[in-house]
């Protein structure tokens, strides 16, 4: 029979939802970029934002990067202490 407490979830289900997150924002930027360049006042100003804006996500995403690396990824979830914790206040019968 099915049991929860056989199930095991690493860890690294997690890094899933962070590529997705970087991917859309890597897409977003760009667009923005683009439009600033494209459309934007030629000048040292839209130059400087650009150059901030590039740097400040480079800073960000190494940061958060270097942070993530720390953990690991490998280490399993149980749910088999999770499941003791749902009750039928969480989800009462329909």
């Amino acid at each position: 029979m099915f049991d929860f407490s056989d199930i095991n979830i690493p860890i690294a289900v997690f890094l899933i939802v962070y590529g997705a997150y970087m991917l859309f924002y890597v897409l977003y930027a760009l667009f923005n970029v683009y439009h600033l360049i494209r459309y934007g006042v030629y000048g040292f100003g839209m130059y400087l934002i650009v150059t901030l804006f590039a740097g400040g996500t480079i800073l960000l995403v190494a940061g958060s990067t270097f942070l993530l690396m720390e953990y690991d990824w490998t280490y399993p979830i149980s749910l088999d202490k999770t499941v003791n914790y749902y009750n039928e206040d969480l989800f009462p019968s329909l």
